[in-house]
């Protein structure tokens, strides 16, 4: 490429389609949601213009140049640096007047800014029109209306970015109320200090009047400056109302009824608008909206493996056992191939990764739903509705976004938690989160349930994704209340409530190649190699060689016989269990493969209580390790320490559920009055001993008893007396 390069990001508040237009632009599949912190991290993309290279690059979400959360800095970092040669400040069209408040401070310092009013046409079915050309005569920055729907758009975006860049013009927007305000008073007292800090003395006294802890760490402020300062008393609300103010002013008749598209607003716009309310009114009622969430995941799970995924799945298990086992299997035995190579190239690697894939059908069902209530804002609500209970654990409706997340990959959901302003908060949420069942696990469910209860399979795959859900709940109260280290700040939960749209085919579709992708490639390397060193380790032995059909054992076994009294309590204390969940610590898929390998379900879960040895191991699955890069996410976003806590808490977790639930369950089969009293009485313990729990630390806040204590206990009235409650 011969031409030259340059340097545009995205940027914009949350939710307002900046990575639908870097998708568009790059042909990228970055994943895309109705809701704050789906991008956490920056990403780029070279792409080819007219014989030049531009370097786009996609930033996390931000409200303001004042930020809460890590992610937020990463854009907040970007922007400052002065390498780009171009910001495109994406807004939404319905949001427009609130999107411009950042618009306004990226103004403010000076930055190369072209302005994006994304999600046009969903004003024309309002019936409205934006007049672009007052809009960009009042900002005097270029204002392009697109719709990230569509590759034209996305094509004259570029093209005016690459002419406004080439121009080489540079405009600049009289921001009038920043002459309202002490900004040249503010830059003759930390002048100095800006430039020691590298940071433009507008810029620096603006977010020194809006209480930007991090330009103020930065400045070094003295004593004598932090009392000049202070004479100005609190500025932050005159700052916003400012800048509001000129908003106002800026944004008067800019979007304004166009009677040619009043048809179009009767038929789609309105009729949509009315029907959203109606919804909402049952989906987000405080005593319908739970049970809706629930018996809509049911209807989805019902379908995915019920019967339409069970068909699915087991035709194309069929296919692969007619089309590739049978016939390599035969070719080799007809050359007169050793076992052991037809057994690691058939049993090994086409059973062992076919098996896994005859899942996938069922995977594409889960996120084709998934990605239908995520796309049409129903997700949003959901956070939203949840928010005021989560919000008493610790947690926030954003947490739920995360934990959602987890359903598809643990590792990837982990790192979506860097969105989270509070640390405390953050760290519960990592820590939370693999307790979610992701769609590796499926497999494992799939296969146990069919083979032991076959007509309630998907109401057993559900009650997994609840357990999973209800441990995660009950994890988190007792952080909230028993860890000082856990106990979460103040916080706060800022979330875009998008309208109702009709699922796009290519969001969907974007949605469900990136699991299906994730899937396919674990499949395609990782439990490739796994299955393969599986079957070597549970069929050959170090002395003795190949040794199926011997009396010799295998590798695998000595290792399963040395564990499998730790997992006797639990109902499946045999060598192939054992093996199996040890092979699941890399990749839960292997879980599956490892247990066909071994001689399937029926030889692993044996004896009068096979059916409950079974369930107990889908429950220790489903609470141990999800894989090891999910603890590589969780100490890369919480630090080594907590990664080591959260492999022993995974661990005594899924140990402890599955032991109560394994003897639980048989009590109740030997006594049904005695097993249904423990199960009822053991939420009502846990209970008891967290409030206990939070009691104690409320009487030793002050590190003493109060009899005769002098040293400002909060429970001394002024006079040095004890207060009697």
């Amino acid at each position: 490429m011969s031409g030259r390069e340059y340097r545009i990001e995205l940027a914009g508040n949350p939710n307002v389609g900046k990575t639908s237009l870097y998708n568009r632009l790059t042909g990228s599949f970055e994943h895309v949601g109705n809701w704050h912190g789906v991008t956490v991290e920056r990403v780029e993309k070279k792409i080819a213009f007219d014989g030049d290279g531009i370097v786009l690059a996609d930033l996390p979400g931000l409200y303001s140049l004042t930020v809460y959360s890590p992610e937020e800095s990463i854009s907040r970092d970007s922007i400052l640096n002065d390498k780009t040669d171009l910001i495109i400040n994406v807004c939404e069209v319905n949001n427009l007047s609130r999107n411009l408040y950042l618009t306004l401070q990226l103004l403010e310092i000076g930055a190369p800014v072209l302005l994006a009013v994304n999600m046009i046409d969903e004003l024309k079915k309002r019936g409205k029109k934006l007049d672009a050309e007052k809009l960009e005569n009042r900002l005097r920055i270029p204002i392009v209306p697109v719709s990230a729907k569509y590759k034209a758009d996305a094509k004259r975006l570029v093209e005016e970015s690459a002419r406004y860049i080439k121009s080489g013009k540079k405009r600049k927007t009289e921001l009038t109320y920043l002459n309202k305000l002490p900004v040249k008073e503010f830059v003759s007292i930390i002048g100095r200090n800006a430039e020691a800090a590298g940071l433009k003395h507008e810029y620096a006294a603006i977010k020194l009047m809006e209480n930007d802890a991090y330009v103020t760490d930065l400045l070094k402020l003295s004593d004598a400056q932090v009392k000049e300062i202070g004479k100005y008393g609190d500025l932050q609300p005159v700052v916003a109302a400012a800048r509001f103010k000129f908003i106002d002013e800026i944004m008067r008749d800019v979007i304004v009824a166009d009677n040619s598209l009043k048809r179009i607003a009767e038929k789609s716009g309105k009729a949509g608008f009315r029907g959203g309310i109606a919804i909402d009114k049952a989906v987000l009622n405080k005593y319908a909206a739970i049970p809706i969430f629930l018996l809509v995941m049911a209807a989805v799970f019902a379908i995915t493996f019920g019967l339409v995924g069970k068909y699915l799945s087991e035709l194309f298990g069929l296919f692969i056992e007619k089309c590739l086992y049978d016939p390599i299997s035969n070719s080799l035995a007809s050359v007169s191939c050793p076992a052991w190579i037809t057994g690691i190239l058939c049993d090994g690697v086409i059973l062992g990764v076919g098996g896994i894939l005859a899942f996938l059908p069922q995977i594409v069902l889960l996120f084709f739903f998934l990605a239908l209530l995520e796309d049409s804002g129903y997700i949003s609500r959901v956070a939203f509705m949840t928010d005021g209970f989560f919000r008493k654990i610790g947690l926030s409706g954003r947490s739920v976004f995360t934990m959602l997340m987890g359903f598809g990959c643990s590792a990837t959901a982990v790192l979506t938690a860097r969105g989270l302003e509070d640390e405390k908060m953050r760290k519960k949420t990592v820590l939370l989160t693999p307790f979610m069942s992701c769609s590796a696990r499926l497999p494992v469910y799939s296969v146990i349930a069919s083979a032991f209860f076959a007509k309630g399979q998907p109401f057993i795959i559900f009650g997994m994704y609840i357990l999973g859900a209800a441990v995660a709940i009950m994890l988190a109260v007792l952080f909230e209340k028993c860890f000082k280290k856990l106990k979460s700040g103040k916080l706060s939960f800022i979330m875009e409530m998008p309208p109702y749209r009709f699922p796009t085919f290519e969001r969907i579709w974007q949605i469900i190649w990136n699991n299906v992708k994730i899937f396919l490639v674990r499949v395609g390397t990782v439990i490739f190699a796994l299955n393969v060193i599986v079957y070597v380790l549970s069929n050959f032995s170090f002395a003795h060689g190949y040794v199926v059909g011997t009396d010799y054992k295998s590798i695998f076994e000595y290792v399963g016989e040395f564990f499998a009294p730790v997992f006797a309590p639990l109902g499946f204390g045999n060598w192939r269990a054992v093996t199996s969940l040890l092979s699941g610590l890399v990749a839960k898929e292997v879980v599956i493969s490892s247990i066909e390998s071994l001689g399937g379900v029926s030889a692993i879960f044996t004896g009068d209580y096979a059916a409950l040895s079974a369930l107990a191991f889908m429950v220790f699955t489903l609470l141990y390790v999800p894989c090891v890069a999910t603890l590589a996410a969780i100490r890369k976003e919480a630090g080594r320490k907590w990664m080591l806590f959260s492999l022993c808490l995974q661990l005594s977790v899924a140990y402890l559920c599955s032991l109560v639930f394994y003897w639980i369950g048989r009590l109740i089969l030997s006594n049904m009055g005695l097993g249904i009293g423990l199960a009822l009485l053991i939420p009502v313990i846990v209970f008891c001993v967290c409030v206990l729990a939070s009691a104690a630390k409320k009487k030793s806040l002050c590190g003493c008893k109060c009899a005769g204590c002098t040293r400002g206990c909060p429970n001394k009235n002024k006079n040095g007396g004890e207060l009697r409650k």
